[in-house]
Parts: C-alpha cells; structure tokens; sequence
C-alpha cells in the first residue's frame, strides 16, 4: 500500500465538517503518533474510495449521504455494518478496505456506562440511520427494544428487518412501559427548542439523545428538570470515534482528551 507522511486518515463527506478532525488529530496528538487527519468534502464517493487506495489513506469516516453508497466498492464488509446497512468507517489494511459501523458501538457503550442493558425494555425514537444503528446495538445487548416512529411504513420495516418490537407512531410513546427511551432522530440537532417527547416523560426513565449540538438539548434538559438519568449524544459521538481510533492505530483511544476536544469544537462552533 502507498505510503503517505504523515500517515493520512479523514472522512468523506458531502460538506467538510470540523469537529471528526478536532477528536481524531487530538487522539493521535496524545498517543504520539505522526498522523494527521483531514475532512474531504467530495461529490463522487466511489471517486473517494479509489482515492483511499491511490494515496494509501489509513482509515477513512464516512459521513451521510454515503453511508451507503460507498458499500459496494469496498473489499469487506464488517457483519455488523452489513445488518445495519450502513458504513461510517473504512479500515486499510495492506491495501485491503473493510468497512465498520461504530455508531452501535458509540450507543452501547454510552448506554452501558450508566446502566445494564440486558432484559431492559428500550424505546427508540426515528427509523434512519442513527436509528438502526441505535437498535442493532441494544438488540445486541439483549435489551427489549421497541421502535417509534413517524412513518409507519419507515419505522414497521425497520423493526421487522432487525427483530425488535413495533409500537407506532411516536404519540403512542407511553413512559411508564419502558425502562429507557433513545431520541434517534434528528429533531433537536441544531434546534435548541425542539423536543421529539415534549411532555412524555417520566422520572423513571434514563433518556438519551443521539443529537449532539446542542449537548443539552431540550430533551435532555426537560428530562434532567423531572430527575432522569440522561445520556448526551456527544457521549456516543465519542465513543464511535474511540473505536475508529482503535482500528486505525491499534492503539487504546485517549477517550478524555477526545472529549475535551469535541467539546471545545462543538463550543466554538455555536458561537
């Protein structure tokens, strides 16, 4: 594979976005290692692909709309990844690209660092891409997951093809049969006023939002008003990326020095 130095990493995207180089170049800063990684805002991701193997680009994120679109052009995909249907990293290996999905695995650890999963009854919120990896993930875990959604087509089929349960639409979202619900849509990224279950909660509940900007959001916030327990989508944001650093590296990520990192980028973004 073609050398590159320093060693090259990045994500394709189809409008560049600071804060995956912010959490990616402080991790590779703390472990030491002569790696810089770089945001490409392309329109073509096969193009993008080919390009990994021409510059010999070391691992690869991939943001929407490719998600998708980049599957077929890569030599391996993870088992994982093909059951949600979705690659956000792309691993070269001696010229060899595997795609992964770790946003479930940026969920489950979040989830799993305040609470045991197995047996808990679990509702999630939304039917896109955030959504499967969110459920893929608990169904991992052994949790009871439950799928909400506005599009009863949308939502129905995601339930079926994963095997979790379908509830209907999100108004018939009720607290008390559950022990955890997940917002998994994108109602509240970057809409500080609006919450997917304004008025559904309940103090029992540990509530997640995979939205990240705002990090309180006003889920989070109204939650954190009634006592739940709540989980912030920066929390899974970091975790995903902790394990993109360890397939890039090989390395144990430095998950503290990323979060400060993205923190400070998601402050500095708002203003």
């Amino acid at each position: 594979m073609p050398q590159s130095l320093p060693t090259l990493c990045g994500s394709i995207m189809g409008s560049p976005f600071s804060l995956s180089a912010k959490i990616h170049n402080a991790a590779y800063a703390a472990l030491g290692l002569d790696y810089t990684f770089v945001c490409f805002g392309v329109e073509d991701p096969v193009a993008a692909v080919a390009a990994i193997r021409t510059l010999g680009v070391r691992g690869m994120n991939v943001s929407m709309p490719y998600k998708t679109a980049v599957m077929p052009h890569l030599d391996r995909i993870d088992v994982s990844a093909q059951i949600i249907g979705a690659v956000n990293t792309i691993n070269n290996v001696d010229g060899v690209l595997t795609g992964y999905n770790t946003d479930y695995l940026g969920a489950l650890r979040a989830l799993e660092e305040v609470t045991e999963l197995c047996g808990k009854r679990i509702a999630v919120i939304g039917a896109g891409g955030a959504a499967r990896a969110v459920v893929y993930g608990c169904l991992q875990a052994a949790a009871e997951v439950t799928v909400f959604n506005r599009s009863v087509e949308r939502g129905a089929a995601l339930a079926e093809d994963l095997g979790a349960r379908w509830g209907g639409s999100v108004e018939a979202f009720t607290a008390e049969a559950f022990d955890i619900v997940i917002n998994a849509t994108s109602v509240g990224f970057k809409q500080p006023d609006s919450n997917p279950l304004n008025g559904c909660l309940a103090s029992h509940l540990i509530v997640m939002d995979v939205a990240f900007m705002p990090v309180q959001t006003a889920l989070l916030l109204q939650a954190k008003s009634l006592g739940c327990r709540t989980i912030a989508g920066t929390r899974m944001l970091v975790h995903q990326a902790c394990r993109q650093i360890e397939l890039y590296t090989g390395k144990e990520a430095p998950i503290d020095i990323m979060e400060q990192a993205m923190l400070q980028e998601i402050q500095r973004l708002k203003l």
